[in-house]
């Protein structure tokens, strides 16, 4: 069975897998409400709750399973919760991992990935010298460095070189910056309706 090869648009795609578990946990939890009141046969509770569970949803997908960085040839895409950034490699002026990876732009600004796996490694019993300070641990990495943040910079190291514009170039790169519209919409939409219902029928 062949292996799809990615093409350099769609790039690697990084998540935290606990995010994941928890938002799929949340459809499921959806599914097992709605699934209940129609094998019930109480139809009027399936149509009273469906804005609410579609709510969820929206959260679910948006806050746990959505976000995420995706690299490619153009840059790192970073997908946060309601807003997504568009950052070419030329913007990119490092990248940290604390408890949350993030990409400094050469303008200075900030951008926390929400949905990257986390930084964050479980540590042993620290080991001392003879001088009472924390001894390195063979193998180990340097504090900050995690597995994300190195294929992160490995993408880096592969395209920054080849995203760099001669000097009199006209065209320059820009952050994009993308509002999740649709998703905005609708959770707005199912919180007004569940919020009617509670009003008017309660």
């Amino acid at each position: 069975m062949s292996r799809r090869v990615p093409t350099p648009r769609q790039g690697v795609v990084l998540r935290a897998r606990t995010s994941v578990g928890v938002g799929l946990a949340l459809l499921a939890l959806v599914a097992v409400l709605l699934a209940d009141a129609l094998l019930r046969g109480r139809w009027d509770v399936a149509v009273l709750a469906l804005p609410a569970l579609v709510l969820v949803t929206c959260l679910a997908v948006e806050v746990f399973l959505r976000p995420g960085i995706r690299l490619h040839a153009g840059g790192i895409t970073v997908v946060n919760p309601l807003v997504t950034y568009e950052v070419p490699w030329e913007l990119v002026a490092d990248v940290t991992a604390r408890f949350l990876v993030a990409v400094e732009t050469a303008d200075g600004r900030r951008i926390r990935c929400w949905g990257a796996p986390t930084a964050a490694e479980p540590r042993g019993p620290a080991a001392v010298d003879r001088s009472g300070r924390p001894a390195a641990r063979r193998g180990s990495r340097p504090p900050g460095v995690t597995v994300a943040h190195r294929v992160i910079e490995a993408h880096r190291a592969q395209y920054a070189d080849a995203a760099r514009r001669p000097a009199d170039s006209s065209v320059t790169a820009r952050l994009d910056r993308k509002p999740h519209w649709m998703t905005l919409g609708l959770a707005a939409a199912m919180a007004v309706a569940a919020l009617s219902q509670l009003l008017f029928t309660g």
